[in-house]
């Protein structure tokens, strides 16, 4: 189901319109964000699109490891 989808994390600041034309996701409001609010996920399927190049990516696996970390969920 998730063979061919890879994650980034990105910096809000730095997401531009060109990456979100690029990824599942369809705006900013809708990416999953850390706690503050400085990072977020985007997700694509396929070839990696240019945008994201130079770009550590996870799998699925791995992206679900960093999403547990405190920066993206509270444990209350």
């Amino acid at each position: 189901m998730y063979e061919n989808r890879k994650w980034v994390i990105v910096n809000v600041s730095d997401i531009t319109d060109e990456m979100i034309a690029s990824a599942i996701q369809t705006s900013t409001s809708t990416l999953r964000k850390t706690l503050d609010g400085s990072k977020a996920v985007l997700k694509w399927e396929g070839d990696t699109p240019s945008c994201f190049d130079g770009m550590t990516t996870y799998s699925h696996s791995e992206i679900k490891e960093e999403l547990v970390k405190s920066e993206w969920s509270s444990n209350e």
